[in-house]
C-alpha cells in the first residue's frame, strides 16, 4: 500500500511540475532573444514549487484508487516502452530547445545579435562594443562596468560599481555592450518601448544615441572618423570628449571598424 501511494505521489509531483511549467512558459515565447532564456529558467524554477501539491494529490489518488501496479506492470509490452521513449524524447527536445537554447535554426555571430542593420552600422556597433568592453562578441552584452557580468536581461541591472581611473574615483551604473547608464535606461526604455535589456534592446538603445547625435548619415556613408567624434560625448572610450577615461585612439578604432566591416561583408 505504501509503495502504491509513493509511486502515485511521484507521478503526481512530476505531472504537476510539467503542467505548471507548460503554463508558466507560454509568455516566454513573446519576449526578445536573450530575455527568453531567463524567462524559461524562471518558469521552470517557479514550477518546481508545485511538486508538493502534486505529490500529495497523487498520493491521495493512489490511496483511494484501486490501481494494481503489479497487474499494470505485467501488461506492459516492449512496444509500450518504445512508444513511451519516443514520446519522452519528443517532449525533451521540444522543451530543451526552448529552455536551454538548443535551436538549430538560430544563428549568432560575434558581430552582434541582430543583422537587421546595414553592414556599416553593424561594424560601427561592434566597434563601440569592443571599445567599451574589450569584446565585441555576445559576452559583451552581459558586462558590468568594472567587474563581473549580469545574467538577468529582464531590465537594466542597476548595479553601481566604483574604481579609480587616472587618480579619480569613478562610480557608475554602466552595463551591457554599450555600457548604458541607469538614466539611459529610464530615458530610452519608455520612448523605444523596450520590453527588456536584451541584446536586441541594447542595440536599439545604441542606435538611438547615434541618431540623436546626428551620426547615422555619417555611419551609413562610411565617414567613420566624423561619426566616431560625434558619439564621443556618449561613449568615453571614443575620442572627442573630456572624460579623461583613457579613450581609444581614432586610428585603433578605425582599424577595428574596418576589420569588422570585412567580417560582415561590407
Amino acid at each position: 500500500m505504501l509503495v502504491k501511494i509513493f509511486i502515485s505521489g511521484l507521478i503526481g509531483a512530476a505531472s504537476s511540475v510539467a503542467m505548471n511549467y507548460g503554463i508558466a512558459s507560454v509568455p516566454c515565447g513573446l519576449v526578445s532573444p536573450g530575455a527568453d532564456k531567463v524567462c524559461f529558467i524562471r518558469a521552470f524554477t517557479n514550477s518546481l514549487d508545485s511538486w508538493k501539491f502534486g505529490f500529495i494529490l497523487g498520493g491521495i489518488f493512489g490511496l483511494v484508487s484501486g490501481v494494481d501496479y503489479r497487474r499494470m506492470k505485467s501488461r506492459i509490452q516492449p512496444i509500450h516502452l518504445s512508444l513511451a521513449s519516443v514520446s519522452c524524447l519528443g517532449i525533451y527536445c521540444l522543451l530543451g530547445s526552448q529552455s536551454f537554447g538548443f535551436n538549430t535554426n538560430s544563428h549568432q555571430t560575434d558581430i552582434g545579435v541582430s543583422s537587421k542593420y546595414s553592414p556599416r552600422m553593424q561594424a560601427f556597433l561592434a566597434t563601440i562594443r569592443w571599445a567599451e568592453t574589450g569584446n565585441s562578441g555576445t559576452e559583451s552584452y552581459r558586462k558590468l562596468v568594472f567587474n563581473g557580468n549580469f545574467n538577468d536581461f529582464s531590465t537594466h541591472p542597476l548595479i553601481k560599481q566604483c574604481a579609480p581611473i587616472n587618480g579619480n574615483r569613478i562610480c557608475s551604473t554602466a552595463a551591457g555592450a554599450y555600457q548604458m547608464l541607469d538614466k539611459s535606461w529610464w530615458d530610452l526604455q519608455p520612448k523605444l518601448k523596450l520590453a527588456d535589456f536584451s541584446p536586441v534592446s541594447q542595440d536599439r538603445m545604441a542606435v538611438e544615441y547615434i541618431r540623436r547625435n546626428r551620426a547615422i548619415a555619417d555611419v551609413e556613408s562610411g565617414n567613420f572618423d566624423k561619426a566616431a567624434c560625434k558619439v564621443g560625448k556618449i561613449w568615453a572610450s571614443f575620442p572627442c570628449n573630456s572624460y579623461n577615461q583613457n579613450p581609444k585612439s581614432m586610428e585603433k578604432l578605425n582599424n577595428y571598424y574596418r576589420q569588422q566591416l570585412l567580417t560582415v561583408g561590407g
